[in-house]
């Protein structure tokens, strides 16, 4: 599927934080697309002749045959779905992450319709979606799942097919909590190694790399050794959003996740001290502040 095969025939929905990223990509790559946001605003800063702004989306659904959807909230994408219109050849590349339930009554709206979904949740964050990092769980139906991957691959850098339409969601919910918890155990390793007269640049150098490291370790990490919190990949709105969708999702098979509970607190313990707009690094502020670690 080449890149000519994507003009004029895909749209985004929802251009916030990792939409507008998204689209970004396919502008940079100088593929035309489509855009609607309820906020107007953000077409201001997507100032380019490859992206055509509709406002509302029975219009954008009508031309286009592919529809990537980021979404914040369960409420949005069912309106979403209530709002396309009946089209037999589209189809949804949902990306939001979102409750399972909420997915699967999307689908079940949107086969009334016609419309084909695939569930397809994005691991990372806005840094990572502007350098084309991101990775894409795909799951739903077979029919048309190699053109849907190809779609993926213009802002994706790795994109797996994990099955059955619900699995995407799954995949993205569990690799969220190593998200979490290695953003944790991160700030405790730094956290120690200072306390204990360690220079933080030393601690990360001297990890990055081994065995014991990991790709959160490597880059959020780095925003620890330099408090580098204004650059905000991921502020505690998301992982704190996602955390009832895991712990429901534990609740619903009666998985204990111990681990990932303990790890949550330094979340709540974080935007009780006023980190709220930070990016998510900044657990290592609440661990310093609970530790007493003054940094020299």
């Amino acid at each position: 599927m080449t890149n000519s095969s994507f003009e004029n025939n895909i749209g985004i929905i929802g251009l916030g934080v990792l939409g507008s990223a998204i689209a970004e990509n396919f502008i940079n790559k100088n593929i035309s697309i489509k855009g609607f946001d309820i906020n107007k605003k953000v077409f201001e800063k997507l100032t380019s002749d490859k992206i055509k702004a509709y406002n509302s989306i029975d219009k954008i659904s009508s031309n286009c045959n592919f529809l990537i959807t980021s979404l914040p909230s369960e409420t949005s994408l069912i309106n979403v779905c209530k709002s396309l219109i009946k089209k037999d050849n589209l189809i949804i590349i949902e990306t939001s992450t979102l409750p399972l339930d909420c997915k699967l009554e999307a689908r079940n709206i949107l086969l009334e319709k016609n419309i084909t979904i695939f569930d397809a949740p994005l691991s990372g964050n806005r840094i990572a979606a502007l350098e084309g990092k991101l990775s894409a769980y795909l799951s739903g139906d077979y029919k048309n799942k190699e053109e849907i991957q190809k779609i993926l691959e213009v802002f994706c850098q790795k994109v797996t097919d994990v099955g059955n339409f619900g699995n995407g969601t799954i995949m993205k919910l569990i690799g969220n909590i190593l998200n979490l918890v290695h953003n944790a155990v991160s700030a405790e390793v730094i956290g120690l190694g200072i306390k204990s007269g360690l220079d933080p640049k030393i601690i990360h150098d001297a990890i990055s790399g081994t065995f014991s490291s990991s790709g959160v370790f490597e880059n959020r990490g780095k925003l620890m050794v330099e408090e580098d919190y204004d650059k905000e990949g991921m502020n505690f709105s998301t992982p704190l959003k996602d955390s009832t969708f895991i712990t429901d999702l534990s609740k619903k098979y009666m998985m204990p996740l111990p681990i990932y509970q303990v790890a949550l607190q330094y979340y709540y313990a974080a935007v009780a001290q006023g980190h709220t707009n930070k990016d998510a690094a900044s657990v290592l502020k609440a661990i310093e502040n609970n530790a007493n670690i003054i940094r020299k």
